[in-house]
C-alpha cells in the first residue's frame, strides 16, 4: 500500500506519553450504540469505531508515523500545533467572542491559511463521546468518515481544502484517523476487488469497505490539549474527533483554507 498520512507535531507542543496511540483495529457500531441515543443521536447503521484496547505505537511504527520536519503535502500530512502564548480563560473568552478575522490574525504566526479561508466557527460536543461527528440530515452519528464540502471525485481530492481544528474547551480531546489518504484506499480495493467494484458516490462508504475487509489497521489517535489543534485533510482522511475522557463539554474552533504550519 502506499506511504502512510505521516503526523509533524510542533516543537514547542508538549511530548505527552500518550500523545500518539493507535486502536486494536476498527469495528462496527454495535446494536446498542445504533438504538440508544445519546444527546439525541444513535449511531447511523455501518458506522465504523475504534475498538478498544488503545496503545502506544512501537519504536518502529512511531518512526513511520512522526514526521521530524515540516510536511509539505498538505493533502496527505497531519500537524498539531499550539496557539501562540499562554491559553489562559481569557484567551479562551475571546476566541468565544472574536469576529473571525480577529481571530485569525493571532494565528498567522503560527500558520499560513493559503485562500480561499473558510471560518465555520465554535463548535460544541457532548463530553464522553467515542467519535462527535453528527450528520445533521440522518440525525445520527456516522463514525469514522470523510468529509465533503468541496465536493471533489476521489481522483481529485488532493485538490481539496484542509481544516485547522482547535480545542478551545477545558479539556484534552483526539483527533482519530486511519493513516492512509482516501485515494490510496480506493487504489487498494480496486486491486482486492477486481474489475467489478465501483467506488461508491458516499466516499465515507470507501472508508467502510476498507475498515471491513481490513478490520485489524488501527485507528491513530492524537490527544490535542487545550490551546493545540490538529490540520488535516479531512476531505482525504478518514477521521472523527473523540471527547472521550472530558468532563466538560468540548468545545473547537474550526477554520477551513488550504493551512499549512511555518
Amino acid at each position: 500500500m502506499a506511504s502512510r498520512v505521516q503526523i509533524h507535531i510542533a516543537p514547542d507542543c508538549p511530548r505527552f506519553p500518550e500523545r500518539i496511540e493507535l486502536s486494536s483495529g476498527t469495528r462496527l457500531a454495535n446494536a446498542q450504540e445504533m438504538t440508544t441515543l445519546v444527546g439525541g443521536f444513535a449511531y447511523e447503521q455501518g458506522s465504523r469505531l475504534p475498538r478498544e484496547p488503545w496503545r502506544r505505537p512501537t519504536e518502529e511504527e512511531t518512526a513511520s508515523l512522526i514526521a521530524t520536519e515540516l510536511p509539505r503535502d498538505m493533502s496527505t500530512a497531519v500537524s498539531i500545533i499550539k496557539l501562540p502564548g499562554e491559553f489562559s480563560d481569557s484567551a479562551r473568552d475571546a476566541i468565544r467572542t472574536a469576529e473571525n478575522e480577529d481571530f485569525l490574525a493571532p494565528l498567522r504566526a503560527t500558520c499560513d491559511f493559503g485562500e480561499p479561508v473558510h471560518c465555520i466557527g465554535t463548535g460544541e460536543n457532548l463530553p464522553g463521546l467515542k467519535t462527535v461527528t453528527v450528520n445533521h440530515e440522518r440525525g445520527e452519528y456516522i463514525g469514522m468518515h470523510v468529509d465533503t464540502w468541496d465536493e471533489y471525485d476521489v481522483q481529485s481530492l488532493h485538490f481539496a481544502t484542509n481544516r485547522i481544528c482547535i480545542n478551545i474547551g477545558w479539556n484534552a480531546r483526539y483527533f482519530l484517523f486511519l493513516p492512509y489518504s482516501v485515494a490510496d484506499v480506493a487504489c487498494l480495493l480496486a486491486e482486492e476487488l477486481g474489475l467489478g467494484w465501483e467506488i461508491p458516490a458516499r466516499h465515507t462508504e470507501i472508508g467502510r469497505q476498507f475498515m471491513a475487509r481490513f478490520p485489524d489497521v488501527p485507528v491513530v489517535r492524537c490527544l490535542l490539549a487545550p490551546g493545540e489543534a490538529y490540520i488535516a485533510p479531512t476531505e482525504n482522511l478518514f477521521h472523527d474527533g473523540s471527547s472521550l475522557g472530558q468532563s466538560h463539554k468540548d468545545e473547537v474552533f474550526t477554520v477551513r483554507g488550504r493551512i499549512r504550519p511555518i
